[in-house]
């Protein structure tokens, strides 16, 4: 299932990486989320792609967001599970 406008529009430099993480409120299996960019010009790459299975049985789901553009970009998530 895709989802959009995850979490809260953030600020990106150029150059910069930022790590974020995520619950879906349970296990949705393989996901994959990426920048959703706000910012014309805007240039961002996902990597660092994890699931974690916390000691509660919880799902938490990690990407890693990196400003590869040459302008300051707003962004938040967006992705979901492979088909």
């Amino acid at each position: 299932m895709a989802f959009n406008d995850l979490g809260p529009i953030t600020s990106i430099n150029p150059g910069e990486t930022q790590t974020w993480w995520y619950t879906r409120g349970g296990d949705f299996g393989f996901q994959h989320a990426g920048g959703q960019i706000r910012t014309p010009g805007g240039d961002l790459i996902a990597f660092d792609q994890r699931k974690k299975m916390e000691f509660d049985g919880g799902i938490t789901y990690f990407v890693s967001i990196r400003n590869i553009g040459p302008v300051p970009c707003l962004y938040n998530l967006q992705g979901g599970g492979a088909v």
